[in-house]
This record gives C-alpha cells, sequence and structure tokens, in this order.
C-alpha cells in the first residue's frame, strides 16, 4: 500500500508556498510529491484555470450496460458501509466523466455540488487539472491528492483518492472509484479504501461477465484458426480483430466495418452481411453469434473482402510509400525518417530504441511497425517504471524473450530504477547474442530524452543497436494539421466537423509543449460546444490565439486568455476591450504583441482604435 502522511502545520504552509511560485514563476521545489508536480506540470501546459472553476455537462446520454451495471452494485454496497462518514463515493469514466456519485452528508454533497464534482461532468485533468479522479486516469495507478495539492484553488478543501478500475478481460481502463472527503479528516486510509473498492468492483465484473467473454474468447480463436483472412468478434464491451484484419484493412475500412458488425450481432441466427467500404472495396462478413447459456453474449464475423466492379476496372494501386504505415497519421519528412529507420530495423531484426519527448507517437510506432510485419506474432509491452519487484520483472521479460516471434516493448525506459539497470543489461546481451533472424523476438524500447547521463545510459543503451529519435510535434509542424483533424473527428465520433485553413494555420504557429496530450486536450474544448460544421479561428480555445514560442506563467496564462475573451466580447476593438480589462490602450497594444495574439482583422480599420 503506497503510504502518504497528511501534511499538518508546517507542512500545509510549505505546500501553499510551493504552488504559489509554481504559479508565479512556474519553478516546482522538493516540498511537492513528484506524482503532483508532474500533475502540475501538464496542468499548467494544458492552460488549466488555478483559480475559477468552471464545467460544462456532457453532451451524451449515459450508457446502460453490464459493466456499469456491476460496478454500480458493489458503490451501492460500499456506500451504504460508509454511510454514517462524511464521505462521497464517485466513479468516473476513463474520459473523465462522473457517472456516478453516493453521498449521505448533506454539507459535503452541497461542497461537491458547487466544484460540479456531480454526474455528467468532467475531471479529467484536462478539466480541472491536479485532481484525484484525472491524476489517477493519467498515471494509471491509485493516486492520493489532498487539500493544496490540487491545482485548482478551490478543490483545494478536499482530499481525493482515486484507484484505476480494468476490464477483467481486455485489461482496458473503464474508469475510476474516487473517495473525496473534507482535506481536513483525510488520511492514508482513504487510498486503501479507494483501492479496496476498486478490488471489489473487478471480481465482481469477473463473476458477472468473465464467463461470458471468456466464451465469445474462445470462438474468436476458433474463428482465426479456421480462417486465413479477417476475423472480428465484439459485444457491447469487447472488440476483438486478428492480424490480418489490421494489416489488410485501412483504418476507415476498420471503422466502416465495426459499424456494419454493430448493428448484426444481436441476431440469433448466422448470417452473411455486405457491406460496400470507403476504399471501394465490398466486404462480405460472415457472422455467426455467441452463446452463454441462452443468451447472446456477441458474435464473431469472418470477413472476406474483394473489389467491387468499379475498383477492378481501375489500374492497381501503388504500394505504401516509404515510411508510411498503416493507422499512423503525418507526414513530414522527420516523422516519416524515423518510420522508415523503425521499418528497417524490423526487416533486419535489430533491436531499437525509440527515443523523444511525452506524447510524440514512440510506442503508436513501434505498434504500428509490429502490426505492418504479416508475421507479427506476439506483441507485450513490459513498463520499466514497474521494476520494483525486481525479481518478478526481471522473470517477465526472461520469459518473453523465450518467445520464438513476435515483439518484446520496454516502455519508458528511463524510469527503471539504477539497481536493476545490471541485472537487465545481462539479460539483454544474452539474448543480442542470438541469431537476430525473422521469426526471433524483436526487442525494442522506448524512452524519454534523458536530462542527464545514468546507469541505464550506461548499461542498456548499449544493449540496442539503434536509436530512433523522434522530434517534438513543434518541430514537425506539416504533421499537426493531420493529426488535429483525425483527433477532430474520433473526439466528434463524425466527419461533418473540420478545421478551417486559417484554423489549421493557427494550430501549427503553435508550440505544443505536451505534444499530442496538449492538442487532444484542445480538440476536446471544441468538440464541447462544437460537433458539426467548420472550426475558424474563433472557435478556438483562447489558449490557441496566442503564438508566443516561451512557456508562460499561469498569472501569464490568465491574463493573455482574459485578453482574448475581451477582445472576442468587443469584437476585436482594442480601446473597448482595454477599458473593459482597466488597462491603458498603449498596454494592451504592448501585451498583444508580447504573447502573440492573433486579432481577426475588421472591416472598419477605424474601430480598432
Amino acid at each position: 500500500m503506497a503510504y502518504f502522511e497528511r501534511p499538518v502545520g508546517k507542512q500545509l504552509s510549505s505546500l501553499r508556498a510551493a504552488r504559489e511560485q509554481f504559479l508565479t514563476s512556474g519553478r516546482l521545489t522538493a516540498d511537492v510529491r513528484s506524482p503532483i508536480r508532474d500533475s502540475w506540470s501538464r496542468s499548467a501546459h494544458l492552460g488549466i484555470n488555478p483559480v475559477d472553476l468552471g464545467a460544462v455537462p456532457s453532451y451524451e446520454e449515459p450508457k446502460e450496460s453490464e459493466i456499469l451495471r456491476g460496478i454500480t452494485t458493489v458503490l451501492q454496497h460500499s456506500a451504504d458501509i460508509l454511510a454514517d462518514e462524511p464521505i462521497s463515493i464517485i466513479f468516473a469514466a476513463a474520459s473523465g466523466e462522473i457517472m456516478h456519485r453516493y453521498c449521505f452528508d448533506t454539507q459535503l454533497r452541497n461542497s461537491l455540488e458547487s466544484v460540479f464534482l456531480a454526474p455528467g461532468f468532467g475531471y479529467g485533468e484536462s478539466d480541472v487539472g491536479t485532481n484525484g479522479i484525472g491524476t489517477t486516469l493519467e498515471g494509471s495507478k491509485p493516486t492520493l491528492v489532498i487539500g493544496g495539492e490540487h491545482f485548482n484553488e478551490k478543490l483545494s478543501v478536499f482530499a481525493c483518492a482515486g484507484a484505476p478500475v480494468h476490464h477483467p478481460v481486455s485489461g482496458a481502463l473503464l474508469g475510476v472509484v474516487d473517495l473525496t472527503c473534507s482535506a481536513s479528516i483525510a488520511n492514508p486510509l482513504l487510498l486503501a479504501t479507494a483501492k479496496s473498492v476498486a478490488a471489489q468492483i473487478q471480481d465482481a465484473l469477473t463473476e458477472h461477465i468473465g464467463a461470458r467473454e471468456l466464451a465469445l474468447l474462445r470462438d474468436y480463436l476458433a474463428a482465426c484458426r479456421r480462417s486465413t483472412g479477417p476475423v472480428l468478434a465484439l459485444n457491447g464491451e469487447v472488440v476483438m480483430m486478428n492480424r490480418h484484419a489490421q494489416a489488410l484493412l485501412a483504418p476507415d475500412d476498420r471503422a466502416a466495418l465495426l459499424a456494419h458488425t454493430a448493428d448484426a450481432v444481436n441476431e440469433l441466427s448466422s448470417r452473411t452481411v455486405v457491406a460496400d467500404l470507403p476504399s471501394g472495396t465490398t466486404a462480405r462478413m460472415h457472422y455467426r453469434p455467441t452463446m452463454y447459456g441462452d443468451r447472446i453474449v456477441g458474435g464473431v464475423f469472418r470477413v472476406q473482402v474483394g473489389m467491387d466492379e468499379r475498383e477492378a476496372a481501375r489500374p492497381a494501386q501503388p504500394r505504401l510509400a516509404a515510411g508510411k504505415l498503416p493507422g499512423l497519421v503525418g507526414t513530414s519528412s522527420d516523422w516519416l525518417r524515423a518510420c522508415a529507420q523503425v521499418q528497417e530495423d524490423r526487416a533486419h531484426g535489430r533491436s531499437v530504441i525509440v527515443e523523444g519527448e511525452h506524447g510524440v507517437g514512440k510506442l503508436a510506432l513501434l505498434k504500428a511497425a509490429h502490426y505492418a510485419n504479416s508475421n507479427a506474432g506476439h506483441l507485450r509491452v513490459i513498463d520499466c517504471g514497474a521494476a520494483h519487484d525486481q525479481d518478478t520483472w526481471l522473470d517477465e521479460i526472461r520469459d518473453e524473450l523465450k518467445e520464438a516471434s513476435g515483439t518484446l516493448v520496454l516502455q519508458h525506459l528511463e524510469q527503471l530504477p539504477n539497481a536493476a539497470a545490471g541485472a537487465l543489461s545481462e539479460l539483454l546481451v544474452g539474448h543480442t547474442g542470438e541469431s537476430q533472424v525473422d521469426g526471433v523476438r524483436w526487442l525494442v524500447a522506448t524512452r524519454t530524452t534523458p536530462a542527464e547521463p545514468s546507469d541505464v545510459e550506461a548499461m542498456i543503451v548499449p544493449c540496442f543497436d539503434s536509436t530512433v529519435r523522434i522530434p517534438p510535434l513543434r518541430h514537425r509542424s506539416q504533421d499537426i494539421g493531420p493529426l488535429a483533424t483525425a483527433l477532430l473527428h474520433r473526439s466528434a465520433h463524425s466527419e461533418d466537423i473540420s478545421f478551417t485553413p486559417a484554423a489549421l494555420r493557427q494550430l501549427a504557429r503553435l508550440p505544443w509543449d505536451l505534444n499530442l496530450a496538449q492538442l487532444q486536450s484542445v480538440v476536446n474544448k471544441i468538440v464541447r460546444t462544437k460537433r458539426t460544421g467548420l472550426v475558424d479561428v474563433g472557435d478556438l480555445p483562447p489558449q490557441c490565439q496566442s503564438t508566443v514560442r516561451r512557456s508562460l506563467t499561469h498569472l501569464e496564462s490568465l491574463e493573455r486568455d482574459a485578453i482574448v475573451e475581451a477582445l472576442r466580447t468587443h469584437r476585436e476593438n482594442k480601446s473597448a476591450a482595454a477599458e473593459h480589462l482597466g488597462m491603458s490602450r498603449a498596454t494592451i497594444y504592448r501585451k498583444i504583441r508580447e504573447y502573440g495574439i492573433a486579432v481577426a482583422p475588421m472591416a472598419n480599420t477605424a474601430s480598432q482604435l
């Protein structure tokens, strides 16, 4: 159990001072725990307001499913046990949206309502900054956030303990159990209780749905053995797709297939579904239901792909361009060069480290290179940050290296404890001594570019044949437009929305210090208020109206956002905006230049003076 000693007296004062220093200067001190420091940095880069707290309710209707019913049962039981305590039990989905809340204490319930900690509102880090729900989702591990450790000061009166809940079959993150109470009564048992409730939920889900989904898995594996083409299996919670489907079908075609299969998956009898795919290909999907007792628990589809008459009359399409990998977005020369290097290393069986900042696409690139190979085999990702139980962790790697094929990814190499570096080095040296030909385990790793030399640098890096560096998003402006568009379509669940050229040019000017995480946060804010049509510069969040390349302090970010909102309110009239903000006209002109705020031209230029 992760032990956390509640700050009291002098510690609370030190924490308040550390937070104030961070908000004004951006500097972090050792008085703040490492997970909280990391979360504050993420929240700062995402432009979260540390003072005011606003919330936008979800536009989506809550989904009812066996999964949520199983979760609700455990939550209600736990809430009954804690009914006499001033504690709330909350469950939030993987998106950060609060799904359920149980709180029998009137005073606490009113306090939670005042900060929108209620069903239908988002509490991810991109919504409110550091908190028990969002920070647990970000790290996918139990997290306690107490008092002034919250990024927003309105949350500093609470203590929040979050524990992740994973699907018992697929392992997918389902959401977070969060226990919230007053910071004045918090203690380490809060986190222990949250972890206990999360474990009870996973046990209940295993009991209720494990057998049904194992039945679906059984039918899926049987179909894979009989078929040489794409196979899909799905129910309301799980989607399985074999490597043939991933290698042979473009992402748009796979999405179209899933849309067609969803309509047929509850049929009692076998049937064949014919679908025209976006690429011009026709797919024949042979459906067979999976039964558990007398209930349908999903279905398996064997897919035959063939061209229609129009497509057959066309000349053959060229093969995938060098450096391009299916499922990845990006056309910049730096990105394509990195993709091509990894593909070449894969083809020759060379072990490789993919290096770059957080969120540049390291793991996505390795997965794409793995699945692009027709004999991909098994993919396993092992987190080097979980090497605290060294013997168990090394045994996992040793067992994976014995596999005859597939890919082993050692993720977050920079988080490897120095004490484990020597033993891991011996393992890797023994592995690299084997023949690196096709059919032998492909060894790869990811790491964030280190700030200074370490034992990992000295002992582990030489065990790999090559290093491929992926530049940050701010150095790949050509990729920002395609990535932003892809994220927009995915987040809006529609292609009936797109950026204008001017909006894409504005996005390409921004620094994107947190790479894809920051871009996704911006897209999330857009789709909260706009689901169709064109997204223009004026529809972008205030943080996107500034093109300054240096990192702003939070006070500067708040000032920048206030100026942007004032300019919008007064239709870009700088004099009216300055008067609204209580500053001189000269000051607002200087601030607009200093922050690189984009001001749309107006027909009557004199009205801006």
